[in-house]
C-alpha cells in the first residue's frame, strides 16, 4: 500500500502566533502515526521560484491516514492558528507503490 504524504509550502507571518500551531500540530501527527520528513529545514531551489520560505513533508502509512489526520476535528481547530498567521499551500499526496 502506497504511503500517505501532507505537504506544506509556508510563509510564517507572525512567528510568536504560529509557535502553539506547531505543538499542537506534532500531537496530532503522531496520534495518526505520522513522521514529518521535513519540517523547515535549510533549502535551495535548484530551478524555478518557490515563494514560500518553509517546506513541511509528513509521511503516514496511508493517503486515508493522511487525510484523517487533515480532517481531524482538534486539527480543524489548530489550523486556523496557521491559516491567521502565514500563508501558503497544503497538499494532500499518494506516495508511489512500486507493486
Amino acid at each position: 500500500m502506497a504511503k500517505g504524504y501532507i505537504v506544506g509550502l509556508i510563509t510564517i507571518t507572525d512567528p510568536e502566533a504560529y509557535k502553539p500551531y506547531m505543538v499542537q500540530t506534532s500531537e496530532i501527527v503522531n496520534s495518526y502515526g505520522g513522521r514529518y520528513l521535513i519540517r523547515g529545514g535549510d533549502k535551495t531551489v535548484a530551478e524555478g521560484e518557490v515563494s514560500f520560505d518553509r517546506v513541511v513533508v509528513i509521511e503516514f502509512d496511508s493517503i486515508e491516514k493522511a487525510r484523517a489526520f487533515y480532517d481531524d476535528a482538534n486539527y480543524a481547530e489548530t489550523r486556523k492558528i496557521r491559516q491567521n498567521n502565514s500563508v501558503g499551500a497544503i497538499l494532500q499526496v499518494v506516495g508511489f507503490d512500486p507493486t
